[in-house]
């Protein structure tokens, strides 16, 4: 049978919507459809289904949605393809590269500047290796191990004999130490909302030959404390009362803990100062493992590696499409680089 993409109304299919992604994200929050696909101060989400034709029934959908970015210093609109889903009975790449093609479409009418996608396998990449593309580039996962219990346990068992092992372990990673306090740098909690300043830090940070979020207080304040499916907790660094940077770390289900962005000025020196709290923070709540997510271009990676966090596996790659002869296209095209982390991988 033949099949056929169509736009989404994000009103009258929204319960089609919420069916699919059902089936196929289960694991997906079932909280914040209009959080993510409305209420985005970047702009409303733009989907498409794939649905057998002379029948209604969608049998796939991908989404685009809209982030403001800096790319060599210019403001731009991007998207970022998620929820990429097609039932089990069409799992081919004919329904793949129809879906793919249409997220095209928001770029190709001048809607979006470009867009964007973070497959997190080589099998994620195959509809861009059919189309030719690819990835710009590649996140890596980073961990800080802080406690040994489950990493033992998974790998010979939590009898009397792995004990020993376990609490050694523990008092290894317990003891190592941070680093001094930098002079005149208070860290604390940031419960409230972001307010202006936080505009004029992102306004500071220079994004001259670099692509990355925009963190203006309205995203900050739409991610973070708007955002019904985590409870998101903030760290700010000062000198002298002035913000110098931020944290954002969440804590999983399964009691690991996650840099979900680390930014501001002077974030090399001021950013291992704010990861030792973190690491703290984490030890006093038993959290057995703190993650962190950065490109190969993200300034993220050294202040990573001073506080003890080791590269793991590739967590994804992303793979951007430009419309030819366009602006964005031009400066995507200039070996940029790509400051991304948590925050623009997952958003």
């Amino acid at each position: 049978m033949s099949i056929a993409v169509r736009r989404v109304s994000l009103t009258d299919d929204r319960q089609e919507m919420l069916d699919l992604l059902r089936r196929n994200l289960p694991e997906l929050p079932q909280i914040g459809f209009d959080w993510r696909y409305i209420l985005n101060p970047a702009g409303q989400a733009r989907s498409w289904f794939v649905y057998r034709q002379n029948e209604s029934n969608a049998v796939a959908m991908a989404s685009v949605i809209p982030r403001q970015v800096y790319v060599d210093g210019k403001e731009m609109v991007a998207g970022q393809v998620m929820h990429f889903v097609v039932d089990a009975g069409y799992r081919s790449l004919g329904p793949a590269l129809l879906l793919q093609r249409a997220t095209f479409d928001a770029v190709n009418s001048g809607e979006l500047d470009f867009c964007y996608d973070c497959p997190p396998h080589d099998r994620g990449m195959s509809t861009f290796v059919r189309l030719g593309m690819r990835p710009s580039c590649e996140l890596t996962r980073y961990v800080h191990l802080l406690r040994s219990d489950e990493y033992f346990a998974r790998r010979i068992g939590n009898g009397f004999w792995s004990r020993p092992v376990i609490a050694a372990t523990n008092v290894f990673l317990s003891a190592r130490s941070s680093r001094s306090p930098v002079h005149g740098l208070e860290i604390l909690p940031h419960e409230g909302r972001f307010d202006q300043e936080f505009s004029v830090l992102d306004r500071q940070v220079s994004s001259v030959g670099v692509v990355r979020h925009r963190r203006a207080m309205e995203d900050l304040n739409y991610r973070y404390r708007e955002n019904p499916e985590f409870e998101h907790r903030v760290l700010v660094a000062r000198r002298g009362g002035e913000l110098l940077a931020f944290a954002v770390f969440v804590v999983e289900s399964d009691r690991i803990g996650s840099v979900v962005e680390l930014f501001g000025r002077q974030v090399s020196q001021v950013g291992p100062a704010l990861l030792d709290v973190l690491i703290g923070i984490c030890r006093r709540e038993n959290i057995s493992a703190l993650c962190g997510y950065c490109s190969e271009g993200c300034e993220l990676k050294s202040p990573f590696q001073a506080s003890g966090f080791r590269p793991r596996e590739k967590a994804a790659q992303v793979v951007a499409y430009t419309q030819p002869d366009s602006v964005a296209h031009r400066l995507l095209s200039n070996s940029i680089r790509w400051s991304f982390s948590r925050v623009e991988w997952l958003g």
